[in-house]
């Protein structure tokens, strides 16, 4: 096992509820596609960064589509230690179906830190 394992942090940015929250909601314009959730980590006070989880959807939307890709994004203000600095992230994009309005949800998780899904739902205007 690897001496850096106890000093792992989890990387969350301004999209990512916290892991108690049972259902995420978020707002987004129809027919635009929207990052919705972005998922990355960071090891330690070093700000290293470890693999980019692998995100799964378990229950897909049914009026929209996701996009699921890995970017690099600024780490928010909300971690003072890595703040500012970039990272790679896995980055969920949604976009409804062509003149839906109304709600849409799904849900996800990621691997390898199988056990937890992650439930969004949408409300698109």
């Amino acid at each position: 096992m690897s001496r850096f394992f106890p000093l792992c942090i989890l990387f969350v940015s301004a999209f990512v509820a916290p892991a108690s929250a049972a259902v995420k909601t978020i707002e987004v314009v129809s027919e635009v596609e929207t990052p919705v959730e972005t998922r990355g980590v960071v090891l330690g006070e070093a700000c290293k960064f470890g693999v980019v989880p692998r995100i799964v959807i378990t229950k897909p939307p049914i009026n929209g589509a996701l996009l699921v890709q890995t970017e690099v994004v600024r780490i928010p203000d909300s971690d003072p230690t890595c703040s500012g600095k970039v990272s790679r992230a896995a980055v969920i994009y949604y976009k409804s179906v062509v003149g839906y309005r109304g709600s849409d949800s799904f849900s996800y998780e990621e691997v390898p830190n199988s056990g937890e899904v992650f439930e969004i739902d949408i409300d698109i205007k």
